[in-house]
């Protein structure tokens, strides 16, 4: 198994989205990293990251890519093509997750159940969140319920509370143990801190998420919004949980 974090640029939010009742009106540069794994039979994608973002969207929301930093551009450095990858893993679908879904036609994607349903039906304080264009598409959904071994060295766990269907990943490569958070924990602050995101289905669940994730021992965790974590080091095992 190779890991490898790439880099689908930034987008502006306001802080408090990512770290609850903080932040108010401080505007954050928000990191999109989805993860590839390669593994001998499988080419794995861990979320899609954002399109081209609705012009309403973009009233609230500046993306900033680099030309190098489309998801064509970083498989490239892998010599891969979107068609390549096997396996799509959405840790849920709000628009800064499965923004580039449909390049990926060849490819099994994996969602928790009652996200996709959720997905065409939000609640109005999670509407805005979902952009129906970008996770509405000709792929093939494999809906689950519950935990779920994707391959060897692959998990997904679920941990609700950001969304209906917020799922995390853990991968085991050789002798380290990677924790992918999804929006779980969004910053690295959210883990540490024990400070559920802004953005809520259900607030108890998401803090008992956290706590889930901090039981994983000897892990090094991706916090998929921190710009502060770019690439991957054994430093991340060293998580101060207070």
């Amino acid at each position: 198994m190779q890991t490898h974090l790439l880099s689908n640029g930034y987008f502006t939010l306001d802080k408090s989205f990512l770290v609850y009742s903080k932040y108010q009106g401080e505007i954050y540069q928000a990191a999109l990293k989805p993860l590839l794994l390669l593994t001998e039979k499988e080419r794995i994608l861990i979320d899609t990251g954002v399109g081209e973002l609705p012009q309403h969207y973009r009233r609230f929301h500046t993306l900033k890519k680099e030309p190098d930093q489309t998801l064509r551009m970083q498989l490239k450095n892998f010599r891969l093509n979107p068609e390549d990858i096997t396996i799509v893993i959405n840790t849920h679908l709000h628009f800064d997750h499965c923004g580039n879904n449909q390049l990926f036609r060849n490819a099994r994607f994996y969602v928790q159940a009652d996200e996709l349903r959720y997905a065409y039906a939000p609640d109005r304080f999670q509407k805005a969140a979902y952009f129906k264009e970008y996770f509405d598409v000709d792929v093939d959904y494999e809906l689950l319920k519950g935990r779920y071994q994707v391959v060897d060295g692959v998990a997904i766990m679920p941990t609700m509370g950001h969304s209906i269907g917020h799922q995390s990943v853990i991968i085991q490569e050789n002798l380290e143990k990677f924790v992918y958070c999804g929006d779980a924990a969004p910053l690295r602050e959210n883990l540490e801190k024990r400070n559920i995101p802004g953005v809520l289905y259900h607030a108890d669940q998401a803090l008992k998420s956290i706590d889930k994730l901090r039981l994983i021992k000897d892990a090094v965790y991706i916090f998929p919004h921190d710009k502060e974590q770019i690439a991957l080091k054994s430093t991340d095992r060293s998580v101060q949980r207070q």
